[in-house]
């Protein structure tokens, strides 16, 4: 568990293997694990699987969101039947108590970069699924709009499982004043909040406070991520590429930099919950 900032390369991260022959293999990669926010990187085969068994129940206490950076995943609740696709660029967040699988039916392997809070050193993940009474029945196809589509499409929209995070949905900004750090906020909730950024050649910005704790995973391109820290009197600025992280601890002060000639693309994901918070 990381208390002070500090880079975190791809190569270095905490593998695993999560899921068993019922449920299907996931094997991930673990970026960042707190009190406060978890991430890692999760890959599927061509033709692989996820679904839920008995010992590996897909449902969670905490918001979620699935950020696919290669290939294709279909997501389903297979309470309700809902099915929907993420392609790469884009994401899916969905909220506590949600049934989840997800599918690779491409040709390539799906790789997905999940944030997740409260995350699961709060009881979130395994231990709340096992405390869920198992399904017992599975759907892949929502019957609920049936004799009603596409006349139901934005009630449908309305009261999704899995709701689509996109540059397109996404609320935008800057970072200061200037449009060479562009923020698109793909999702805010009482306890997740995920941007992705872009960062233009040439850009320059002042240090900003880290009020969340934050994980910044660079996408494309080359990042220069200048980070100072007070209370170590920690200054260090580091080079980052794509599969390289930041942890970034609250109290610390970051600025982002490239001096390439392509923009760098990152995701920042920060968590924010009450020391007071239980399930």
């Amino acid at each position: 568990m990381f208390t002070q900032s500090q880079v975190i390369r791809r190569e270095d991260v905490v593998h695993h293997v999560w899921g068993d022959t019922t449920s299907g293999f996931v094997t991930d990669r673990v970026v960042s694990s707190t009190d406060q926010l978890h991430v890692l990187e999760f890959e599927l085969p061509p033709g692989a699987e996820f679904r839920h068994s008995e010992n590996n129940q897909t449902i969670f206490a905490a918001d979620v969101l699935y950020y696919v950076l290669e290939g294709e995943l279909i997501l389903a609740n297979p309470q309700t039947g809902e099915v929907v696709r993420a392609e790469a660029g884009s994401g899916r967040l969905f909220h506590a108590a949600t049934w989840h699988n997800g599918f690779n039916p491409g040709q390539q392997t799906t790789r997905v970069l999940e944030f997740f809070s409260p995350p699961p050193s709060r009881g979130t993940a395994s231990e709340f699924a096992r405390r869920q009474p198992p399904l017992t029945e599975t759907h892949y196809l929502d019957e609920r709009w049936r004799k009603r589509w596409p006349a139901a499409a934005d009630e449908q929209r309305a009261t999704t499982s899995f709701h689509r995070a996109h540059t397109s949905t996404a609320l935008l900004g800057f970072r200061d004043a200037d449009p060479s750090h562009l923020l698109s906020i793909l999702v805010d909730t009482e306890y997740l909040r995920v941007v992705e950024g872009v960062v233009q050649p040439g850009h320059v910005e002042d240090f900003a406070s880290v009020e969340q704790e934050s994980v910044l995973v660079v996408v494309d391109g080359e990042l220069w991520v200048d980070v100072w820290s007070p209370e170590t009197m920690y200054n260090a600025t580091t080079v980052l590429r794509p599969g390289d992280a930041m942890f970034l601890a609250v109290g610390s002060a970051e600025r982002l930099l490239v001096r390439a000639a392509a923009p760098a693309r990152y995701l920042r994901g920060s968590g924010e919950v009450p020391a007071d918070w239980t399930l």
